[in-house]
């Protein structure tokens, strides 16, 4: 079975440069390695934190009063990897052609830089917390990290699950085998841009107009393609490449393997969910103030509805 497209010239010559065809051959990227990448990950990210805040602060026109500015900048991070994640994973999908053995030295040392970002992220989303809920000045207490951790306990385990368990299994556990797979899970941060700017757009109180429409409708489309979708869509390709039918090859796995499925869908379908809800209430919102407006009434937009106020809490 042919996965990629092979005649992708542009692409392949991009990907050749970490190409081999033996899939032994990263038995020698050592684990010392794959801790530097790690440590450059958290390192770099945490830079470009400082620096993104830096250029917010200076350059951008926001509401600082409103919106912490701490607040844009994880965001922005967590843009530049998902970018990062989908420049890796597109063009290891378009030129696989060993759907198992092809080898990508790129992907294993993202794959370790993305375990120093999640680290980044909890830290980064700590500070966060600190700047915006805890503004008695204390950097770390009991108390602080208790009301943190319930704040945020479903990113917690989403990162804990793939530092712990998901990126060890995928840089030592799998015989050097399954790369296409691999990119296609980090396919799945194409969503990350959009489901960021719909966040950012919502605080600035201004979320009512095409604009937000459509990366509302980016960010739950991609979050269905690329976060759902793709779950079937790797049955599918496996069960092609085993020869296999779909059904067939399903009863043949391991229950664990439906259990990691499961376990990747649920918080994306909730996720899915919720961001459909938020989407229809904000833009509802306009249309329920002109209902309840008074004729030649001015509509004073920074007085938030019950939802927004409630949206804005979670």
């Amino acid at each position: 079975m042919e996965v990629g497209l092979a005649n992708n010239t542009g692409v392949e010559t991009l990907v050749n440069l970490s190409k081999s065809h033996h899939h032994h051959v990263h038995k020698n990227f050592t684990v010392p390695g794959l801790f530097l990448n790690y440590v450059v990950g958290f390192i770099a990210f945490s830079v470009l934190y400082l620096f993104s805040y830096d250029i917010h602060w200076k350059y951008y026109k926001l509401d600082r009063k409103r919106v912490n500015m701490f607040v844009y900048t994880v965001r922005f991070v967590r843009i530049v990897h998902a970018v990062m994640a989908t420049l890796v994973a597109v063009p290891i999908m378009l030129i696989t052609t060993e759907f198992l053995k092809d080898r990508y030295l790129i992907l294993d040392m993202f794959v370790a830089m993305s375990g120093g970002y999640l680290t980044f992220d909890v830290v980064g989303k700590y500070n966060e917390h600190l700047q915006v809920y805890e503004p008695a000045g204390k950097l770390i207490s009991y108390r602080i990290i208790r009301r943190y951790v319930r704040k945020n306990w479903l990113l917690l385990a989403h990162h804990a699950f793939l530092v712990i368990f998901v990126y060890p299994s995928v840089l030592f556990a799998r015989d050097d085998e399954g790369d296409f797979v691999v990119a296609c899970l980090l396919f799945t941060e194409l969503s990350v841009p959009f489901t960021e700017m719909q966040w950012i757009m919502e605080q600035t109180l201004e979320p009512y107009n095409l604009r937000y429409t459509i990366v509302s409708m980016c960010a739950i489309a991609t979050t269905v393609v690329c976060r759902i979708l793709i779950v079937p869509f790797l049955y599918e390709a496996l069960a092609d490449h085993m020869g296999m039918s779909v059904l067939d090859f399903t009863l043949s796995l391991a229950p664990w393997w439906h259990i990691a499925a499961l376990a990747y869908l649920v918080p994306n379908v909730f996720w899915l969910g919720r961001n459909i809800f938020k989407t229809m209430v904000y833009l509802r919102i306009p249309y329920e103030r002109k209902r309840k407006a008074k004729p030649g009434e001015k509509i004073d937009r920074s007085k938030l509805p019950k939802e927004e106020k409630r949206l804005k809490e979670d």
